[in-house]
């Protein structure tokens, strides 16, 4: 058999010269820059005309954490550069997605001279038109697709205008890359805010996107970053970390709080300040209970058919928890999903979120779905839309038609060979040097073969499985148990590594979800 390295290697088919690439130590030379785009440079004079004139700036940024995080790099860069830059994130609930024509009125009225956008505006046409009729610029830094250029302002940073590379970017990586062509030079704790906003993106972990999350964390192994380390327990962070706990938690806030309280973020991530950061974080964490209790509940009283083609359900959640579910939903059945619940503003009317998998673009179900949206957008594989109350069955008939016609692809589920003692802490060095992983560089699975389970053992009762192989690592299971075997047979296990901090020591778990 092959090395470990190499059977690895060829599960990403990659060569060993590759390999060795990738698993350098990250550089910031890697990342393309925008210093000198024209675009770029044009957006600058602007902010340096308003700094000359002691005009204000307010950014204008997003409910979720690439919002928050494109956001907090602006406000603090624009500072920075000697502007007085206060930053707005819009409630979900009372203003809605995007640049809104009456908070174009609100700003106004106190001031500013400038607007920036930053993760939306690139398709807030009536918002540009008002602020045109006012006469307050306006400045687009969005990374979502449009039919055409907003007419109404003349700078939009945006990775098609820009023309920056090859792969899709989050708005807060753009935000950072601008923050550097401003500030002509590289602040750790921006470029680290970049990063999370790329994992909370679901950003292909290819090329630049893996470079700056390896950066970041790279950076936090030599000067941790209060504002994560307080919304997590664990010691060790990588990006799972960020996946798992404190991606989600930073994104409670948006979902479920109905006012304009999402505003301490900004405080939180621009303002640093320890004291307040303390209260901040501590309220995140009650606000990520809620959440959870508020999605369990949700998910123990839908009825879902595993023979469905998609998954198509209505709920009463506030809308700010349909993306979440739909996640869940997805996660679980491995088929198309749309959550909708009554719109605060409007119970007439239903917000929705989509999310699909490979060979179902939802992209796609918005071109060719005959049902009137009354709002839509997103990526291939999340989106949101906005449909009357009384479309909600034809809307799930013609998704699960689509369905039907693209179907998912299927995933190779076959996990790398590996034999049980290379079931080790020293494996899971290896494999982390392939890591950071995310969609598109997905961490792989591995298959031990010819196991006799009669020498397995379990945990209450039976329902769990749970062996030890060392003092430091464990196979473990919460779906298989001892009813999973047929005695006298060998079997395969199918599992991940996953590295268990408890009390802060740190052992290994080779979480096993399939036998076969």
């Amino acid at each position: 058999m092959d090395s470990l390295l190499d059977r690895i290697c060829q599960h990403f088919r990659i060569t060993k010269e590759e390999y060795e690439r990738i698993s350098l130590p990250p550089s910031f030379s890697n990342l393309p820059l925008l210093d000198d785009n024209p675009i770029v440079l044009k957006a600058i004079k602007r902010l340096e005309n308003v700094r000359e004139n002691k005009g204000k700036i307010l950014v204008y940024g997003d409910y979720d954490t690439d919002g928050v995080m494109s956001a907090s790099i602006l406000v603090r860069a624009f500072r920075e550069f000697g502007i007085q830059t206060e930053g707005y994130l819009p409630s979900r609930y009372q203003d809605g997605y995007g640049l809104t024509a009456s908070n174009v009125d609100k700003i106004f009225r106190k001031g500013y001279s400038l607007i920036f956008t930053c993760d939306n505006g690139v398709t807030a046409h009536e918002a540009l038109k008002e602020a045109k009729k006012l006469g307050i610029e306006v400045i687009i830094l969005d990374h979502h697709e449009f039919d055409d250029i907003p007419p109404e302002t003349d700078i939009v940073i945006h990775p098609e205008t820009t023309k920056y590379g090859d792969t899709a970017i989050s708005a807060g990586y753009l935000s950072f890359v601008f923050s550097h062509a401003l500030l002509r030079k590289m602040d750790p704790y921006l470029l680290s805010l970049g990063a999370v906003s790329t994992i909370s993106d679901m950003m292909p972990f290819l090329s630049y996107n893996r470079e700056i999350v390896r950066l970041m964390l790279e950076y936090m192994k030599k000067k941790p970053i209060a504002e994560f380390s307080m919304l997590t327990e664990r010691r060790y962070i990588d990006e799972s970390v960020f996946q798992m706990e404190i991606i989600p938690k930073i994104n409670s806030i948006g979902r479920i709080e109905k006012g304009n309280t999402i505003n301490r973020l900004l405080r939180y991530f621009v303002d640093r300040d320890p004291k307040m950061n303390a209260a901040i974080s501590s309220w995140i964490n009650e606000e990520n209970e809620k959440r959870k209790k508020l999605t369990k509940n949700a998910l123990d009283e839908l009825s879902v058919s595993p023979s469905d083609l998609a998954i198509v359900v209505q709920t009463s959640l506030p809308e700010g928890l349909n993306g979440l579910l739909a996640s869940r939903l997805l996660a679980t059945y491995q088929k198309p999903v749309a959550v909708f619940s009554p719109m605060e503003k409007d119970p007439s009317l239903l917000v929705g979120s989509l999310r699909s998998l490979e060979g179902v673009n939802i992209l796609d179900v918005f071109k060719e779905i005959n049902i009137p949206l009354l709002g839509k957008g997103g990526h291939p594989f999340a989106g949101g839309c906005s449909i009357r109350k009384e479309d909600f069955e034809s809307f799930r008939k013609e998704y699960v038609f689509f369905a039907l016609k693209h179907k998912i692809m299927e995933k190779n589920n076959d996990g790398i060979d590996i034999l049980l003692n290379e079931c080790n802490m020293k494996s899971y060095r290896l494999i982390e040097t392939f890591s950071p992983f995310g969609l598109g560089w997905e961490a792989p699975k591995f298959l031990i073969k010819g196991l006799n389970p009669t020498t397995f053992t379990y945990l209450k009762g039976g329902k769990y499985l749970s062996i030890k192989l060392s003092e430091d690592t464990k196979i473990f299971s919460f779906s298989l148990g001892e009813n999973s075997f047929e005695a006298g047979e060998k079997v395969n296990l199918l599992l991940n590594f996953r590295l268990n901090e408890f009390k802060g020591r740190l052992s290994l778990n080779l979480m096993a979800e399939r036998a076969f």
